[in-house]
């Protein structure tokens, strides 16, 4: 997915607040990560499906960032 889909998509949950909006990347096929928007934080929490590892991000490029280099490893 292009960074700026990726953004856009992220721009979306955070707009979208008040709702349980929850986003899920595939990598080979399979769930790999999540990522939500956390209204009471303002901040996105990438969760990695397989360890449920979470990393929080302050703002939209960060987890842009984060995601985008996750699919690439």
């Amino acid at each position: 997915m292009p960074l700026d889909h990726t953004k856009n998509m992220l721009r979306t949950l955070e707009y979208y607040c008040d709702t349980q909006i929850t986003q899920t990347f595939s990598k080979d096929y399979r769930q790999f990560l999540s990522v939500c928007y956390q209204k009471s934080s303002k901040c996105f929490e990438v969760t990695y499906v397989e360890t449920l590892v979470k990393e929080i991000f302050p703002d939209v490029e960060s987890a842009a960032a984060a995601i985008e280099k996750a699919l690439k490893n």
